[in-house]
C-alpha cells in the first residue's frame, strides 16, 4: 500500500524538516518543497522526493501536483523575521 503523500513547503527550514521527520516516521511520505534561500538541503532529502523551488511558482506546483497524489498541504515557508 502506497503511503499518503503530503506537501510540505518551507520542508528544509527547522520547522519544515522536523515536521516531514515526522509524517515518515508515521507512514507518510513527505513530498518538500523549498527554496532553499535560508534552510539546508542535506536536512529535507532524507524524508522524501525534495523540489527546489518558490511555493509561488505555478508550473513547479502543478509539476508536483501531478507528480504526486498530494492529499494535504503544509504551509512552513516563510521567514522568521520581517
Amino acid at each position: 500500500m502506497a503511503k499518503s503523500e503530503i506537501l510540505v513547503t518551507g520542508a528544509a527550514g527547522y520547522i519544515g524538516s522536523h515536521m516531514c521527520k515526522h509524517l515518515s516516521r508515521n507512514g507518510y511520505q513527505p513530498v518538500m518543497l523549498d527554496n532553499l534561500s535560508r534552510g539546508h538541503r542535506r536536512q529535507a532529502v532524507k524524508w522524501g522526493p525534495f523540489y527546489q523551488g518558490n511555493a509561488s511558482d505555478g508550473e513547479l506546483l502543478a509539476h508536483i501536483f501531478s507528480a504526486h497524489e498530494i492529499m494535504a498541504v503544509m504551509h512552513f515557508a516563510a521567514y522568521i523575521s520581517v
